[in-house]
């Protein structure tokens, strides 16, 4: 069963991936758009019905990649090479939804130190600048490979 804090940030879903496919529809960069699907494209999914081909639409790939995630937007905007990329691209329930810019990573929190929807558009590759094994100097540690978060499918 989910916990209270999971319910919370579901219940944004709907609103948060419509920010996230305008802000790629309408505001992306094409030539950061065309970058981070070339990087998308290039790596091997989990499952075949989460590979890149498998959305025929922005609006449905946003909305099936959307996950929640243990990393807080505090703790995104204390590692430097995240914090100097942010845009805030609109607001949902008073808080800033941000796309750190580069990276294609777009995240939402009902608090600025809770957990976070987050959706990467370099998805099921990491995007670029997050922290491999070798980066340990971040304010944030990853377990592993894994990163303790939740799909929303």
């Amino acid at each position: 069963m989910a916990d209270a804090k999971q319910l919370l940030l579901e219940n944004f879903q709907s609103e948060f991936c419509q920010i996230v496919a305008n802000h790629i529809q309408d505001h992306l960069n094409p030539s950061e758009w065309e970058q981070l699907l070339a990087l998308a494209q290039s790596g091997i999914p989990h499952s075949p019905e989460l590979s890149f081909t498998a959305f025929d639409s922005i609006e449905r790939r946003v909305r099936h990649l959307t996950f929640i995630e243990n990393i807080s937007p505090l703790e995104m905007l204390s590692a430097p090479h995240f914090y100097q990329r942010l845009q805030i691209i609109g607001t949902l329930h008073g808080q800033p939804v941000c796309y750190f810019s580069g990276s294609g990573i777009y995240q939402w929190s009902l608090t600025p130190d809770g957990d976070s929807l987050s959706f990467w558009l370099t998805y099921p590759v990491y995007p670029p600048g997050w922290p491999n094994d070798d980066d340990l100097d971040l304010p944030f540690q990853l377990q592993g490979s894994e990163f303790d978060s939740k799909w929303l499918m």
